[in-house]
């Protein structure tokens, strides 16, 4: 490659290494998703029709409320996706530091390389050498002058390799950037169906009266208590025995909201994430999710720390605790609850056991 031709690859190069730099450096700084999206004009439901006794209303809390549940499921998955995208996002903008900087210093070689061309160009070799005094020390001169050669297009091809490589990772990275934007959409479309639906639900409940909500709360099974002690010696392992106690203790003190995973308030895939982080086990922020961790285990085979689930598709899940007990965050009206597993009503759809 001639040298002039070398000195117009590498501007082209550096001019590249310049616009791509600039780029990905702007595409970093935008990396962060807007934090508070608006949700789309169809993310809210429909008004239900106005129930014309007090058995319809009961009826639609019911319905609201595994509405709210079946859509509690979906935001969670997209939690889980949406932090997912941002561990990539985080190894992506890793990548393409390393990747700049791999780039930079081949542009910096080819640079010094192009120098060297350039204070040697105006004598041609044959000139050089007959108007040489020392004619072999110029002769060593030129075969590194070769080698100088050899090593520019060496340089150059990896260099422009190594570009390629980084304008890659940064399509990547643009194309990361705009999921996450997605969805965080998503979230907050989903929150705002979620929302709605619990809105509507308090709205009947509260024009039912004191004992047509003391017999829809009933419903849904009543509360009981619970003390570890009470179990069998040998009836739980001491991980089982931890997360029991850390999912119980919760009870009485603690909200229902949407997507929390702790310390004070979780939804029911939440209680159950937390309550095994305490041991060291990481399960995924969605009941859906979570159904096909460990191994399944039969209804008459469940033991302390088995973790249940309901409906179909799975969209709602809690711990046995033995003696036939249950602890589970139930929905925003009850908050988290212990009761025992036959009086709850939702249709059974599996359990699994995470330990052992």
């Amino acid at each position: 490659m001639p040298v002039g031709s070398r000195l117009r690859a590498l501007v082209v190069v550096a001019g590249a290494t310049v616009l791509i730099s600039t780029s990905v450096a702007s595409g970093v700084a935008q990396a962060e998703p807007t934090p508070n999206p608006v949700p789309s004009p169809s993310a809210t439901s429909k008004a239900l029709a106005t129930p014309r006794t007090a058995a319809e209303a009961k009826a639609q809390v019911k319905a609201l409320t595994e509405k709210a549940s079946e859509i509690g499921e979906q935001y969670d998955e997209a939690t889980d996706a949406l932090a997912d995208g941002k561990a990539r996002l985080k190894s992506l903008q890793a990548d393409i530091a390393t990747q700049q900087a791999k780039v930079d210093a081949l542009t910096a070689d080819a640079r010094k390389i192009a120098l060297i061309q350039f204070r040697n160009r105006d004598l041609d070799p044959t000139v050089q050498v007959f108007t040489s005094g020392d004619p072999e020390s110029l002769l060593s001169r030129l075969s590194t002058a070769d080698k100088v050669d050899d090593n520019m297009e060496s340089t150059l091809a990896e260099q422009q390799a190594q570009q390629a490589s980084l304008d890659d990772l940064k399509r990547a990275l643009d194309a990361e950037v705009q999921a996450l934007a997605d969805q965080e959409q998503k979230l907050a479309d989903l929150k705002a169906q979620i929302d709605d639906s619990v809105k509507q639900a308090q709205t009947l409940y509260n024009q039912l009266d004191e004992r047509e909500r003391a017999a829809l709360d009933s419903d849904e099974g009543d509360s009981t208590s619970f003390d570890p002690g009470e179990l069998p010696p040998g009836e739980a392992s001491a991980k089982a025995l931890a997360v029991i106690k850390y999912a119980t203790s919760k009870v009485g003190n603690s909200q229902y909201v949407w997507g929390a995973s702790g310390p004070h308030s979780f939804d029911c895939s939440g209680l159950m994430l937390a309550a095994y982080r305490t041991v060291g086990i990481s399960l995924p922020h969605s009941s859906r999710s979570m159904s096909q961790r460990g191994r399944a285990v039969s209804r008459s085979d469940l033991k302390p720390g088995d973790l249940i689930f309901w409906y179909s598709p799975v969209h709602h899940v809690g711990m046995y605790i033995g003696n036939g007990k249950i602890v589970h965050a139930r929905n925003v009206r009850a908050d988290l609850v212990i009761q025992s597993l036959a009086s709850y009503p939702a249709p059974w759809a599996g359990a699994r056991r995470i330990l052992g």
